[in-house]
């Protein structure tokens, strides 16, 4: 009786050391050996990056005529292209209100596509004033909302170009004010056309929070509490301040600026936010400081500025010694600190990679990138991994949202992708790549992002280097030896009919059944180990990487094995001792 007890023990051992098997197979997914990449710096570099979206401006002119309009060109990273349609309006050209002609749209098209083949991007206004300050010079309200209406195929066919567009079309140098027509009604009507106008991905924006709350239908005390959705129309809207730091109100721009700069902490996350600095009109501690924007422009997510203007608060900037709480730009020059934070700067972390796969297997990789700016990425670009060896390279899309990345926040980014089909064995060199239209090979590397790390950056791909990963040949897999061992166990009829027959074995030992489930159990080990080591294109966590996890499923084999042993002693010790009994 007493070997008739080990041999259950042992049995139920083995019974456990199948589970215990399983478990350890599913813990081993989730415990894929990730490797640092220890060849980077990951410490933030101090040079001014030319990245598309941000930073300070430069302005370019199109005047519109009638006909005989010239288009203009810029070869500006980031352009503020102000358009002078006056000659439109009765009241500049003497004659009356006309609609924008085919010959005037087509300048400004032209304007769009010689800034795109030169690299930029555009910020957009239009004023009928020729940007020199002279009022009430617009036409009817009807021709405003037509001109802006004429405005949509132009903007369809260059959303990759356009950036932001500022509203504009009321006022003087369409900063919409000093307009007899420039009502907070009449401006609604306008923003809900533009918005119409505008590709649905581009965000507009307004002179002031008053026409936002007008608009809106909302209290401009409360607007701190404001928190718009996105898909509905407030989340598009954001504003263009001119009068940037020039006073306690901004020039007339804020209200209550610790309410609206507060709604700006929100709102300004996903809208652009900028303008031109102003001299000093505060009535008490001036406000257009270094030492004022570095800590206000986290706040207000400050995203752009004109380069021009205002020039002496720019030169003072370049002159000022930057002495604030970020020690990485102690002693340099307040000028190259606010350059560098004016929107997005994405900077590399960490970089992990599983750098040992096989070509059936996905590349998986982990990232951590923060975004040190005074703002994020407004316009979704195309997040991409590049392959490259010995001159040969693929571009893998992913699903990952950059614009996501948040200001003054570490974001982890978890790639895993499958392998390109057919792809070559050997070490492969690993870039990310955030650009516009993420086609290496068709796009010329148009609004590409540089991250702020030394030595990283790859020109001719528009991309950054994070890793390398060694793909080598697919490991045979043991599913063929799985099925004979299976087929083995459900084949054999002596054995299936003991076990169902033998009322003893099945009371004594586990109450009834124990042994088709558990050999259903074993089964379906089969049938699971199978899917996981031949998954080629799934991006789930569950995907085995071979060579750096234990290879449980041959492990489970000899299990199977030891447990059919295990069931026939045991029937062949219990029948023998009922034959002796008798």
């Amino acid at each position: 009786m007493k070997y008739k007890i080990l041999r259950i023990i042992l049995f139920t051992t083995i019974i456990l050391a199948i589970i215990l098997s399983k478990y350890t197979h599913l813990q081993a997914k989730d415990n894929e050996e990730y490797t640092l990449v220890d060849t980077i710096d990951y410490t933030e570099m101090t040079d001014t990056i030319k990245n598309p979206e941000k930073g300070f401006y430069s302005t370019a002119f199109l005047r519109m005529m009638p006909s005989g309009t010239k288009a203009t060109n810029s070869r500006a990273n980031l352009v503020h292209l102000r358009v002078d349609i006056g000659n439109f309006s009765g009241a500049v050209n003497g004659a009356g209100d006309l609609e924008f002609t085919e010959d005037a749209l087509n300048a400004l098209d032209e304007t769009f596509s010689n800034i795109r083949n030169n690299g930029g991007s555009v910020i957009i206004r239009f004023a009928y004033d020729g940007f020199n300050g002279k009022a009430n010079l617009e036409p009817s309200l009807d021709m405003i909302l037509k001109h802006i209406s004429q405005l949509k195929p132009v903007f369809e066919k260059n959303k990759d170009v356009l950036a932001y567009v500022e509203l504009g079309f009321f006022g003087p140098w369409g900063e919409m004010h000093t307009s007899k027509v420039s009502s907070t009604e009449n401006v609604s009507k306008a923003i809900d056309l533009m918005l119409d106008v505008v590709p649905e991905t581009i965000k507009i924006g307004v002179r002031t929070p008053n026409y936002y709350v007008k608009w809106l239908g909302i209290d401009r005390k409360t607007l701190n509490e404001n928190i718009t959705q996105k898909g509905t129309k407030a989340y598009r809207v954001g504003l263009y301040n001119d009068g940037y730091l020039g006073s306690e109100s901004d020039l007339g721009t804020f209200a209550n600026r610790e309410i609206e700069v507060s709604w700006l902490e929100k709102q300004a996350m996903h809208t652009f936010y900028g303008g031109e600095v102003v001299a000093n009109y505060a009535s008490k501690t001036p406000l257009n400081t270094i030492d004022y924007i570095s800590k206000e422009g986290f706040r207000t997510h400050t995203t752009y500025l004109n380069n021009e203007w205002n020039d002496t608060v720019i030169a003072n900037w370049k002159n000022e010694v930057y002495n604030g709480e970020d020690k990485l730009y102690v002693g340099k020059d307040g000028y190259t600190y606010v350059a560098n934070h004016l929107g997005y700067r994405f900077v590399l972390r960490k970089s992990e990679v599983v750098n040992k796969i096989e070509a059936n297997q996905s590349l998986k990789i982990k990232l951590q990138i923060e975004n040190v700016g005074f703002g994020n990425l407004i316009n979704n670009k195309m997040v991409t991994l590049i392959l490259e060896k010995d001159g040969k390279t693929y571009e893998i899309p992913t699903n990952i949202d950059a614009t996501t990345w948040n200001s003054r926040e570490t974001t982890t980014i978890n790639f895993d992708v499958p392998l390109p089909e057919n792809i070559d064995l050997g070490n492969w060199n690993i870039y990310l790549r955030i650009s516009q239209n993420g086609n290496m090979s068709t796009d010329n590397n148009y609004k590409c992002i540089q991250l702020a790390n030394s030595n990283i950056w790859k020109e001719d791909f528009g991309a950054n280097y994070i890793g390398n990963v060694t793909i080598s040949e697919i490991t045979i897999q043991d599913t063929e030896k799985d099925d004979n061992v299976n087929n083995e166990i459900d084949n054999n009829e002596i054995y299936d009919n003991e076990i169902d027959n033998n009322q003893i074995i099945n009371n004594e030992i586990i109450n009834n059944n124990v042994y088709n489930n558990n050999i259903n159990e074993i089964n379906d080990k089969k049938t699971n180990n199978y899917s996981i080591n031949t998954t080629t294109k799934s991006n789930k966590d569950e995907t085995m990487v071979s060579g750096n996890l234990p290879k449980t499923g041959s492990n489970i084999h000899i299990i199977q094995i030891l447990l059919l042993i295990s069931i026939i002693d045991i029937i062949v010790l219990t029948i023998k001792q009922k034959n002796e009994k008798h």
